[in-house]
């Protein structure tokens, strides 16, 4: 994790806030199955698992031949995702970039979901990932778009921009990729790159209090954590002002832009 990334912010609030509101990313996470092709008796590695929205939906395609962990830094919320499991999967608390306790060559699949960006060394995680696969194993993540950015991230930088108090705030995850980095980043680690592009996807919330809810609880509480509450309070306001600009029939409407990447382990190294 980088020095940028505080993982003593999270609270069972933040983490019962993310199991309600987390449909977002769980939604586009069966995406990123879709494309692992993730399968009747395949033995899957959910990094950063959170409460076990998607590995339960892992384990639901792997089925009972199969063979699913979750695992994720935050003990609270793999609480809740050992809550989830009864019995289908398995939930611990751990590391992307310290695999240490997992055998070589035991897993189908592989895949961080909109969780390599809060990784500070992603090198040493993605090779922890190609150690742990089996050849042939497959390996994917969804990410934030470092050059194309969230319409959210970009209203708040040009906010943020606007005022000297607001320099210091946390906006999105400190360790963004692009596509060319994340070809890099697949290809240095030994994996054949099998899908790498950008999806959009058109989200709509009720208020500016639901987006900001959403955003500090998909972040553990890092988004706007340098902000003390007077300020927060000012820019919540000023962020509500904008955004009623980009409501529509289904809500404030706002754009996510993410890299789907995938990978293949070659058959022989």
């Amino acid at each position: 994790m980088s020095s940028n990334v505080k993982l003593d912010l999270d609270s069972a609030r933040l983490a019962e806030q993310y199991d309600r509101l987390g449909t977002r990313q769980f939604n586009h996470g069966l995406g990123l199955l879709d494309a692992l092709d993730v399968r009747d008796g395949d033995a899957v590695l959910d990094i950063g698992c959170g409460t076990g929205l998607l590995t339960e939906a892992a384990a639901l395609r792997a089925g009972t031949k199969g063979e699913v962990l979750g695992i994720d830094p935050l003990p609270l919320r793999v609480e809740r995702a050992t809550q989830r499991a009864r019995g289908r999967f398995k939930a611990s608390v751990g590391r992307a970039e310290e695999l240490h306790d997992i055998p070589d060559a035991h897993y189908d699949v592989v895949y961080f979901n909109s969780v390599i960006h809060w990784v500070a060394d992603q090198p040493r995680a993605l090779q922890h990932a190609f150690r742990v696969l089996k050849p042939g194993g497959r390996v994917g993540f969804t990410t934030m778009a470092k050059d194309v950015p969230h319409d959210l991230h970009l209203v708040l930088r040009e906010l943020i921009d606007s005022e000297p108090a607001w320099q210091h705030a946390s906006v999105g995850s400190p360790n963004q990729l692009t596509r060319d980095q994340t070809a890099s980043l697949l290809t240095d680690a030994g994996f054949d790159v099998t899908l790498n592009e950008i999806r959009e996807f058109d989200d709509a919330f009720a208020s500016a209090d639901d987006v900001i809810t959403f955003s500090q609880a998909s972040s553990f509480g890092n988004f706007l954590s340098a902000l003390p509450d007077r300020e927060l309070n000012r820019l919540r306001e000023r962020l509500g002002d904008t955004l009623e600009a980009r409501r529509g029939p289904r809500g404030i409407e706002l754009i996510r832009r993410l890299i789907f990447a995938t990978g293949r382990k070659p058959l022989t190294e």
